[in-house]
């Protein structure tokens, strides 16, 4: 594509990454992420799996209307929004030869298997980049694609335990509780993942030339934890657990209401203390003056956050969140599912959520881009049914004709 093309292709799209396409081998969490971001901006992101082993998160609840299915799963669809299925089973040699026939075609490839596992299948980086030279292939295996451990598999809770997330998510007294999610999958790695695509875009652009990316799962997520790595480096001391609170600030917390509802307070200087003890006007610790600067407040911390806990407890956690606020104290509800989508109004003035309809469950809440585009904002559009585009990507964009997709349909190819 000469400049002027590329120019003109520019300025007519409607969304950043209109233009190119993804073969998309990811499954789970991480992988799948990374791959809906650019599905939601305009690649076009051809999802691999078969009817006979599907991505697992198809199997995982909540599901529409409390009936299971595989397109049923709404914490599938939030994970995949905007991409295309094709049900193909590459255990047949005829699939592998149809698979690859879109390759041509691609600009990236995406895979968060263990090291060597498409490799063995012919959708290995050097397989493909002798049909494709300026792919750009990702390959995100839980630890790397050398070393004695590269085979290892794992998910999100695997990398938090092998990262040591759950060493420094605790409380005081050692209990260990760890986050309530497989937080890897859902910040470092898929982010990590993208950068690097992007970066591997502006490259070839640049030179015409693909390149390899590997994103080792575990040492990507380790970056959470550098201050904690760093400290133990020269003290050789493990990091203290400190549940919710902090070390430089007092009160500081996630602290009981009533209803069985929690609310976070953060005090973090003695303005925000003054405004804190203004909603607290008849409590004792409120007037306290040897609490009123920071080193009064942490010298007395485990005393200041019961006091805090005794008072909150007969607190409507939303009406306190405001009531701080309104202070200049920095405060929120700890929300369920319905607060967030139904009553949290930030989150709705910010349009994190929005609405779609899915071919089979119908109107469908997806998590919006958590950014904004000004010329390319990006769209959430429906997740896939398992194989809902085989016609459309083998027929059209592989060249298979009619006759020939009749013939592998009867190989069992497409399943």
């Amino acid at each position: 594509m000469n400049a002027i093309d590329r120019n003109v292709r520019q300025a007519t799209r409607k969304l950043a990454l209109e233009g190119l396409r993804v073969l998309d081998f990811t499954w789970g969490g991480a992988g799948p992420f990374a791959t809906k971001v650019l599905a939601d901006n305009g690649a076009e992101v051809i999802k691999i799996e078969t009817n006979t082993h599907y991505d697992f998160p198809r199997t995982m609840g909540p599901y529409a209307g409390g009936i299971k299915g595989v397109n049923r799963s709404a914490y599938f669809t939030n994970r995949n929004s905007g991409k295309r299925s094709v049900a193909i089973n590459l255990k047949k040699k005829e699939a592998v030869e149809a698979l690859k026939r879109l390759v041509p075609t691609v600009d990236i490839v995406a895979n968060n298997f263990r090291a060597g596992v498409l490799e063995k299948l012919g959708f290995g980086y050097q397989q493909l980049a002798a049909m494709k030279p300026d792919l750009i292939y990702v390959s995100m295996p839980l630890q790397g694609s050398a070393g004695p451990q590269a085979e290892f598999s794992g998910v999100g809770h695997t990398l938090n335990v092998l990262a040591g997330i759950y060493g420094v998510t605790g409380y005081e007294d050692g209990t260990l509780v760890g986050p309530g999610t497989n937080y890897p999958d859902h910040s470092v790695n898929p982010g990590h993942a993208l950068v690097a695509i992007m970066a591997a875009l502006i490259y070839r652009q640049r030179t015409g030339r693909g390149q390899y990316i590997e994103v080792s799962q575990l040492e990507s997520t380790m970056t959470l934890l550098g201050p904690d790595i760093l400290a133990y480096s020269l003290t050789r001391q493990n990091p203290k657990l400190m549940g919710n609170t902090s070390a430089i600030h007092a009160p500081y917390g996630v602290f009981p209401a009533a209803n069985d509802e929690w609310v976070a307070i953060a005090v973090e200087s003695d303005e925000e203390w003054k405004g804190l003890c203004a909603v607290a006007l008849d409590q004792p610790w409120a007037a306290d003056p040897a609490l009123a600067n920071v080193a009064g407040r942490l010298a007395a911390a485990d005393r200041l956050h019961e006091a805090v806990r005794q008072w909150t407890r007969g607190q409507d956690a939303r009406k306190l969140m405001y009531a701080l606020q309104a202070k200049g104290v920095p405060a929120g509800m700890v929300q369920n599912a319905k607060d967030l989508v139904e009553r949290d109004e930030q989150i709705a003035a910010r349009g994190a959520f929005v609405t779609v309809d899915h071919p089979e469950m119908g109107p469908v809440v997806y998590n919006a881009p958590p950014y904004k585009l000004s010329r390319t904002p990006p769209e959430i559009r429906s997740a896939p049914l398992i194989g809902q585009h085989n016609d459309e990507v083998m027929r059209e964009w592989a060249g298979i004709d009619a006759e020939e997709m009749e013939r592998l349909t009867s190989l069992e190819v497409f399943v």
